[in-house]
């Protein structure tokens, strides 16, 4: 085997490498991004669930009407206990 081509080999191996690399980076930036938007909705959600107790009754029962409106996955509204919503027109 020539020196170029132990050299050609050497550093394809190396970009592999540091693709595998690239790739488990990617992986790991894309997990800590679904935490974080995660840990921030959470944190909203607490946010706005004391800002509605501030409420009067009225406003309280409003506001909480309309959040439930804007939950439309059938899993999430069964969890919460929540009514099907009506698909009709």
């Amino acid at each position: 085997m020539s020196r170029s081509q132990k050299k050609i080999e050497a550093l394809t191996r190396e970009i592999e490498q540091k693709k595998a690399l690239l790739s488990d980076l990617a992986q790991k930036a894309k997990e800590e991004n679904r935490r974080a938007d995660t840990r921030r909705k959470i944190i909203y959600g607490g946010a706005f669930l004391a800002l509605v107790t501030t409420l009067p009754s009225e406003k309280q029962e409003r506001t909480m009407a309309a959040a439930k409106k804007l939950i439309t996955n059938k899993k999430d509204r069964e969890f919460l206990g929540l009514p099907p919503l009506d698909n009709s027109p």
